[in-house]
């Protein structure tokens, strides 16, 4: 499993490499600078990217050949997705002023339905130059098709392809809905994940439940935002209001709570004065429809106490969702507080960076909310996951334990170095991360699959200046880019990446800064993993000597 990533290429994925690969080796601090601030020297060289953060590859060139066949006038480029209400919601961010530069006008889009090879398509056409404020329901909300999907229909275009109509303004003009979507059938592995997902959520509990997960209180999504976008979407027509979020949350996640039409509301350290305040601001009336917390938290592995928050959930009517991704449902049991258990699937249950998937698994012993939240969710689901990803999916799910057994050793290992050499500010990890103790009352019984249940593969190393942390970075020999959970290692500036350009103020309350580096350890020899970060270390001391 060992690679050396200095011998890859800049621009391609960790290997093996292919068309549905998510990942991208673009090594040194100033690469990820420009990366971030859309250069395009950079990114001409970029040969995988990570799907969701736009049409790339494979499902670039199926837009482009649908635009091509449209005859959508020069200049302009489109996007596609398989659900007419994405055209409402990515309108609505288009032009919002959260696009700042990149921000449209109404009269900037145009909206077409196709129709290739049986699978219908709402197509959403803008100018090439505003791509970035144009597809934020593909990049932030998750909703755009896969690799796989485009590869199948790619062939299809040219011969296949029937234009059902132009729709100005997204809408038909006389009343009627849009013609209908066909959305995409399922196949068997989709029920094979539902069945393999719920009896991992049951696997060695960490406390006593009186009912199970069943297969039917899992939701299936083409990608963890998915899950997350259509969860939110769906909770806001049970219980209105705005969310509260608990510690740092993945990029994407803030961006659409941030423009959700209520709003959020941000508890940014989790600890108990942030509990505190919460507590208050609900005795007070305050309005919650839902809180939203990462346990533990990406980039910097803090958690909150669960508990204290499902006893205000059952005191005041508020939903708990609860994203287990960064430790994973191998290692935690979370059936005694959250009501929604939400996960991608991207990440280390498929552990091979080359598809993407995410769920909702409603707990069924929370029973308000179960009753509330399941027939919600069911009555709006419509199958977005395409066979061949959740095939694909299946397969690389089967050694999830073992798998996960390794993450927790190396990065446990990696840790524990960190911690103990001087030269080195923090490590972020359980147990020296924030919250530690709020873990330990989940962590799953050992078994003989699993026989040590830890806190999965994702860290962030903290320098003493920013000079050490671009020297660190650049001498580190792992693969450099986004993304977590992969069979190899990963290293990224990840504050600098995805906040550095604005919003310090939300960034530095959570207690994120420039001087971290995440880390997504892989399942390479451990030693190997080690002798690389002293490797990096023993650089960074060199250069403060010279």
């Amino acid at each position: 499993m060992t690679v050396d990533p200095s011998q890859i290429e800049f621009g391609q994925s960790m290997p093996p490499h292919g068309p549905h690969t998510i990942t991208v080796h673009a090594p040194g601090w100033d690469t990820a600078i420009k990366f971030r601030d859309g250069d395009m020297s950079i990114i001409m060289r970029m040969k995988s990217l990570y799907p969701r953060f736009g049409p790339f590859g494979v499902t670039a060139a199926f837009c482009q050949a649908i635009a091509q066949k449209l005859q959508i006038p020069e200049g302009y480029t489109c996007a596609a997705f398989l659900s007419p209400d994405v055209w409402t919601s990515n309108r609505t961010h288009a032009v919002s002023a959260f696009r700042k530069e990149h921000r449209l006008d109404v009269a900037d889009l145009r909206y077409h339905i196709v129709d290739v090879a049986g699978v219908r398509l709402y197509v959403i056409a803008f100018p090439m130059a505003k791509m970035m404020g144009a597809i934020f329901m593909w990049q932030h909300g998750g909703r755009g098709f896969s690799t796989r999907l485009a590869e199948s229909l790619l062939p299809q275009v040219e011969q296949h392809l029937v234009h059902v109509g132009e729709f100005p303004g997204g809408v038909t003009g006389k009343g009627e809905p849009l013609p209908a979507p066909t959305y995409l059938p399922e196949v068997e592995s989709h029920r094979l994940l539902r069945e393999r997902i719920t009896s991992l959520l049951m696997r060695a509990p960490a406390t006593p439940h009186e009912r199970d997960v069943a297969p039917d209180d899992v939701f299936l999504y083409q990608t963890g935002m998915a899950a997350i976008e259509r969860f939110h979407e769906v909770v806001m027509t049970v219980r209105s209001g705005p969310v509260a979020v608990f510690g740092a949350v993945f990029h994407s996640t803030y961006h659409l709570f941030e423009e959700s039409p209520f709003g959020v509301k941000l508890f940014k350290r989790c600890d108990d004065a942030d509990l505190d305040a919460f507590e208050k601001y609900l005795e007070d009336g305050g309005a919650c429809s839902y809180v939203f917390t990462e346990f533990p938290s990406n980039p910097i592995m803090v958690s909150v106490d669960l508990m204290r928050l499902r006893k205000l959930a059952d005191k005041h009517g508020f939903f708990l969702a609860v994203d287990d991704t960064c430790a994973s449902f191998a290692n935690i049991d979370l059936l005694s507080a959250a009501d929604a258990i939400i996960t991608s699937l991207t990440k280390s249950f498929s552990g091979y960076a080359d598809v993407m998937a995410g769920s909702v698994a409603l707990n069924p012993n929370t029973g308000r909310a179960h009753a509330a939240l399941k027939p919600a969710l069911t009555a709006s689901f419509r199958n977005e996951f395409y066979a061949a990803d959740a095939d694909h999916l299946l397969a690389n799910s089967a050694d999830f334990l073992a798998r996960t057994a390794v993450l927790n050793r190396n990065a446990a290992a990696l840790a524990a170095y960190f911690a103990s050499d001087d030269a080195v500010k923090r490590v972020w990890y359980p147990p020296h991360s924030p919250g530690h103790q709020n873990l330990v009352p989940f962590m799953r019984a050992p078994t003989a699959e699993l026989p040590e249940p830890g806190y999965g593969g994702l860290m962030s190393v903290e320098l003493e200046t920013l000079e050490d942390t671009v020297r660190f970075y650049d001498a580190l020999n792992f693969f450099q880019g986004p993304h977590l959970g992969a069979h190899l290692s990963l290293a990224v500036p990840y504050t600098v990446l995805t906040y550095g350009k604005e919003k310090p103020e939300v960034y530095e309350g959570y207690g994120m800064n420039m001087r971290q580096i995440r880390i997504a350890v892989g399942l390479e020899d451990e030693e190997v993993l080690l002798q690389r970060c002293r490797d990096a270390v023993a650089k960074m001391k060199e250069g403060n000597r010279n």
